[in-house]
C-alpha cells in the first residue's frame, strides 16, 4: 500500500469535511492530518449542504466526508436524505469519493447509501486511525465500510440475522455470550458456569466467527445492533 500512496505525497489527498456538529467537524479536521501526515490535506470544513456543494464545485476534493443529516443552509432544516445528496454529488462530480459519517447504522440505510454511489460508510464513533484507513482506501479506488457495519450488512443481505441470533443464544455458546456482554472476563465466565477457560475461548471464537468480527468490543457493538444488548 505505501508505494501506491507515493503520488499523494506529491499531491495530497484533498478532503472536504461536511458535518454540522462543530465539535466533531473540528475534531476530524484536526485529527485526520495528525494520523495521515502530509498525505492528506483538509481543503474545507462545511456546516451546511449548500456550502458543501459550493466548495466541492470550487475545490474538487478527492474525498468528501459526509454527514447524512445536514441543514441545507444556516438555520434551516434538512430537506434531503443522505442517499439523495450522495447521488447529486456523483451526478455532478463522478471522480469525488464519498464516505458517509452517521450515528445511524441500519443495514437498509447503509445499503441505500452505497447503492447511491458512496464509497464508504463509518459510524461517528470511529477512531482516527480507521477514518484514515477509509480515506486511503477510497482515494485509491476501493470501498471501505466499518467492519462491524459490514458484518451486519452481510447478514442482512443474506437474510441471516434471525438465524444468527438463534445460533448465538444456543446452549453453552449463549451462556458464554450473555456473561461476556455483561462484562465478565473469560476466566470469570469459566468459573461462573463452571467450565474450562479453554472451552470458553472456543465458544468466544465461535461467536466471533458467526458475527464476522475479530474483537470482543465488536462482539458487543454488533450484538447491540442485533438487539441482544439493552441500551
Amino acid at each position: 500500500m505505501p508505494d501506491r500512496l507515493d503520488r499523494f505525497r506529491i499531491s495530497p489527498i484533498r478532503v472536504l469535511i461536511a458535518e454540522d456538529e462543530v465539535l466533531l467537524r473540528t475534531a476530524v479536521a484536526e485529527l485526520l492530518p495528525q494520523v495521515a501526515g502530509s498525505v492528506v490535506k483538509v481543503v474545507s470544513t462545511c456546516a451546511t449542504r449548500s456550502q458543501m456543494l459550493r466548495d466541492t464545485r470550487a475545490l474538487r476534493p478527492n474525498v468528501v466526508l459526509l454527514d447524512l443529516r445536514m441543514p441545507d443552509r444556516d438555520g434551516l432544516l434538512c430537506t434531503l436524505g443522505g442517499a439523495e445528496t450522495i447521488a447529486a454529488l456523483q451526478r455532478q462530480w463522478t471522480e469525488v469519493r464519498v464516505i458517509c459519517l452517521s450515528v445511524h447504522a441500519e443495514p437498509d440505510l447503509v445499503r441505500t447509501c452505497l447503492d447511491a454511489g458512496a464509497a464508504g460508510y463509518l459510524g461517528k464513533g470511529v477512531l482516527p486511525e480507521e477514518l484514515w484507513r477509509a480515506v486511503r482506501s477510497v482515494a485509491l479506488g476501493g470501498r471501505y465500510v466499518e467492519p462491524m457495519l459490514q458484518a451486519r450488512l452481510d447478514m442482512h443481505i443474506a437474510g441471516a440475522e434471525t438465524e444468527v441470533r438463534s445460533q448465538l443464544l444456543a446452549g453453552r455458546r449463549g451462556d458464554v455470550l450473555r456473561l461476556l456482554l455483561e462484562g465478565h472476563s473469560p476466566a470469570e465466565i469459566a468459573a461462573t458456569l463452571p467450565i474450562t477457560k479453554k472451552y470458553v475461548d472456543k465458544k468466544i471464537a465461535e461467536i466471533k466467527a458467526l458475527l464476522g468480527v475479530d474483537t470482543t468490543i465488536r462482539i458487543y457493538r454488533l450484538c447491540r445492533e442485533l438487539g441482544l444488548v439493552d441500551d
